[in-house]
């Protein structure tokens, strides 16, 4: 029971995780485009998206992983 608890504590880190950079990805797309409709230099800002897009993909699988977890637990 106690270890289904900390599965679950775990779990909203894991989603809060996933929404906070999902917005941070969001942010950064934006700021690419900005850049780009302003005609200015945006390989930086495209390296930090490629960068958070990775970052995400990690939160998202440790979300997803965490989620089967808790269901093989039943």
């Amino acid at each position: 029971m106690a270890r289904r608890l900390t599965l679950k504590q775990h779990l909203e880190d894991a989603e809060l995780r996933v929404e906070r950079g999902q917005n941070r990805l969001d942010r950064q797309r934006q700021a690419v485009a900005a850049l780009e409709q302003a005609d200015r230099d945006a390989a930086k800002a495209k390296r930090y998206l490629r960068i958070f897009e990775k970052v995400l993909a990690i939160h998202v699988a440790d979300r997803d992983r965490l989620i089967k977890e808790l269901a093989d637990r039943g």
